[in-house]
């Protein structure tokens, strides 16, 4: 692969950290520069927070960990990633970043 071939594209928010609730909080991924596909996301624990083929990631009901997997295409050649964390009621506000 040439300097030619090397396309920017990030993720935003890097992490999204909420308090657990009684309700799926959604909080929709944010595509930036060109990836070189579809975009193909996965979550490394869906029971914390899964995340839709849009881009969608549901979570605060179960508390816990999770890792968003972002590929810029089928073929996986790129790869970002966003934390994901549901704490206790009062241990923390909505926090994305």
């Amino acid at each position: 692969m040439s300097m030619s071939e090397i396309q920017y594209w990030d993720v935003f928010p890097k992490s999204i950290k909420v308090s657990k609730v009684a309700y799926p909080v959604s909080v929709p991924l944010t595509l930036r520069g060109a990836p070189r596909g579809t975009a193909v996301f996965e979550s490394s624990n869906p029971g914390v927070a899964s995340v839709s083929a849009e881009g969608v990631v549901s979570l605060g009901t179960t508390l816990g960990g999770s890792e968003i997997t972002i590929y810029d295409s089928e073929e996986r050649d790129s790869v970002r990633f966003v934390r994901v964390e549901v704490v206790e009621y009062g241990k923390s506000d909505i926090e994305v970043s």
